[in-house]
């Protein structure tokens, strides 16, 4: 037991060693409500960065006196910045000042305000001096100020006591965020912070890189496919989905950019117009392109609805700027927006139904960036029509302190579904042309066998052929076969189609004369043969072709089915006409028989020579056909090519020799 006299001592040495205790204890807890006070907010004992507020003194009008640090602010209103001016019944301002009392410590140095996330125009006081300031004062329609800033405070404007006023001068927005004019709030929590200079530097740099990487891998995502995608387009202009996709791509790109400038830039009403004029071009682009992905014509509801939609993005930034409000605005905003919100996967979705796989492949995509539009627009509409549901704002995610909203989600996966649409579809599309080049040179190879490299030589006569596809493969044919008696037979038709097909319709009908030629001479009976293999294999396709016998005395036998008759003095022979081959199997084919004098020139050719066109769309017609008909094949051949090729052009002339 201790004795009696050391009892008060020892209870007084107890009490002495829990005050330490109890005043750390208290410290964990924070600084107390007359700490934050905004008449003598103590930044003494809270560290190098301190975020100031949440309460401030408010003044809702204009007076430069406010700035000075011996202004009686006692009766001033107390506000939050933890809530919206319209709280407390403010509203319709066009200036408002804020001030605060600071206590620091006197021995700090190399101070600084930091500033950031503020609404409207702005004048940054300490202790009476203007150490920043930011957009318009007079004459303002919109600024924002998304990006951290440091302004340095002179050393010399702390007093011996540690005491700083800071006041701030606001130019206020016509309207808030959500485009209700006369309820914008200029700060909100955690947008003026008290920091060294080194900090604010170090603080502004790194706020501007969390900042921006996302809007920067957007841009760069979508410029580049945006790019590619215009590339592919003028290399396939077959191809006018690619251009909506660059056009989209483009101005998604110009949108991120915008974005990246306000978050190192003031944002202006230049800015805020130009992002909306971006955002129209997008929405008209992507319903384009969801019309040309579901195989749709431009029919005038379309049109209608891309014009509307287009021309309500301009909405915003007429109502931010106060030039058109109330509810006629936010039904001409919000109305088309949730329209095209539900359209476009509506469109897809019904494509799809319809067995279209690449509708399949955008339905993802469009149904999720329809969903964000739709809520983001019932959200800002029941909070303006100040209805009693409170939609809340979509998540903001982090990671490793970098921030991103779903639109940034969205845009990735917009450019990326896009960038995997322009690479299958063009892999595909070369596919198909790789296989259509095949066929095509088989074609081609196929015709250069059949068609005659040379004339041949027949005694009595003098033969030339001219022959000139329109494209790499035509339809046109001749045959000149020399007759073991003396004498010749030809054969000249045009086979319906292009291609591949065509070019085994030929193939199959010179076969047929090569064989039948060993058989008969008669032109009736060989196109009456060439009819009866036409039927079988034609596919439903025809061939005009005209048969011609000349013997040696010069003797004409023609047989003809369909096709031009020949030019003998300038005029058109008058042949008996039969259908063309394929048509009918019961087709019977008269012959007509004329004489060819010696020195006389028969004129045998194609369609492609009368109905060459020029430019203006005329045709060169029978009765220009008639007149050149004199020439040499490779004369009329040549003017139908330059009047305007339209065709094939095939001309084969027949001449008799005079005798020795």
């Amino acid at each position: 037991m201790l004795p009696r006299v050391f009892r008060p001592l020892i209870l007084l040495l107890f009490a002495a060693a829990c005050v330490p205790f109890a005043g750390a204890q208290n410290a964990g807890h924070g600084p107390t409500p007359e700490q934050l006070s905004p008449r003598h907010f103590d930044a003494f004992r809270l560290g190098m960065r301190v975020s100031l507020g949440p309460d401030w003194l408010f003044a809702p009008d204009d007076n430069p006196a406010y700035a000075a640090p011996g202004y009686n602010d006692s009766v001033w209103k107390t506000v939050s910045t933890s809530k919206q001016l319209t709280d407390y019944g403010i509203h319709d301002i066009p200036y408002a000042w804020y001030r605060i009392h600071v206590h620091v410590n006197p021995r700090w140095h190399d101070l600084a305000v930091e500033v950031q996330y503020i609404t409207g125009s702005y004048e940054l006081y300490v202790n009476g001096v203007r150490i920043g300031a930011n957009g318009k004062m007079v004459g303002m329609l919109k600024s924002e100020q998304d990006y951290l800033t440091a302004y340095e405070i002179p050393d010399s404007m702390i007093a011996p006591n540690g005491d700083l006023v800071i006041a701030i001068r606001f130019a206020m927005n016509k309207a808030d965020g959500n485009g209700l004019v006369g309820a914008s709030t200029p700060l909100t929590s955690d947008c003026i912070f008290l920091a060294s200079r080194d900090a604010g530097a170090r603080d502004a740099g790194y706020d501007a890189a969390t900042q921006t990487t996302t809007y920067f891998i957007l841009f760069g995502l979508n410029l580049v496919v945006g790019i590619v995608a215009l590339a592919l387009y003028l290399a396939m202009r077959s191809q006018p989905e690619y251009l909506a996709i660059s056009i989209a791509l483009l101005a998604t790109s110009l949108q991120s950019a915008v974005a990246i400038w306000d978050h190192l830039h003031a944002a202006t009403t230049t800015d805020d117009f130009l992002g909306w004029v971006a955002i129209g071009i997008v929405g008209v682009a992507n319903i384009e392109f969801v019309r040309l992905i579901a195989h749709l014509r431009r029919t005038r509801w379309l049109l209608a609805m891309e014009i509307i939609l287009f021309l309500s993005d301009f909405v915003p930034p007429l109502n931010y700027s106060a030039f058109w409000t109330g509810s006629s605005a936010l039904v001409s905003f919000f109305v088309p927006s949730l329209i095209n919100a539900a359209l476009l996967p509506a469109l897809l979705i019904w494509s799809a139904r319809q067995g279209n796989r690449d509708a399949r492949f955008f339905i993802p995509p469009f149904a999720l960036i329809g969903f964000l539009n739709a809520w983001n627009s019932l959200r800002v509409l029941f909070y303006a029509l100040h209805l009693s549901l409170n939609i809340p704002f979509l998540p903001y995610f982090h990671l490793a302190g970098y921030g991103f909203s779903l639109w940034d989600v969205w845009g990735v996966i917009y450019g990326v579904t896009m960038l995997l649409f322009l690479v299958l579809r063009t892999i595909g599309i070369a596919r198909e042309r790789a296989q259509a080049a095949a066929e095509l040179e088989a074609a081609r190879t196929v015709q250069q066998v059949l068609i005659p490299d040379e004339t041949p030589s027949v005694p009595g006569f003098t033969i030339h052929s001219v022959y000139k596809p329109a494209g790499q493969v035509g339809g046109d044919f001749f045959q000149i076969l020399p007759l073991s008696g003396g004498g010749v037979l030809v054969v000249i038709g045009d086979v319906s189609g292009k291609g591949m097909p065509a070019a085994m319709t030929v193939s199959l009908l010179v076969g047929t004369v090569r064989t039948l030629a060993h058989y008969t001479q008669s032109p009736g009976e060989i196109l009456a043969a060439m009819n009866q293999r036409m039927m079988a294999r034609s596919g439903g396709g025809f061939t005009t072709c005209l048969v011609l016998r000349a013997d040696a005395d010069g003797k004409l036998t023609i047989a003809n089915a369909g096709h031009c008759s020949p030019y003998l003095n300038g005029k058109e022979l008058a042949l008996s006409n039969s259908l063309p081959l394929g048509l009918a199997a019961s087709t019977t084919y008269a012959e007509s028989t004329f004489q060819l004098a010696p020195d006389q020139q028969l004129t045998l050719l194609t369609d492609g020579v009368v109905e060459a066109r020029d430019k203006a769309g005329a045709l060169y017609g029978f009765e220009r056909t008639a007149a050149i008909s004199y020439q040499s094949a490779d004369q009329i051949a040549h003017t139908a090519e330059l009047f305007g090729q339209d065709d094939d052009i095939t001309v084969l002339t027949l001449q008799r020799m005079v005798p020795a």
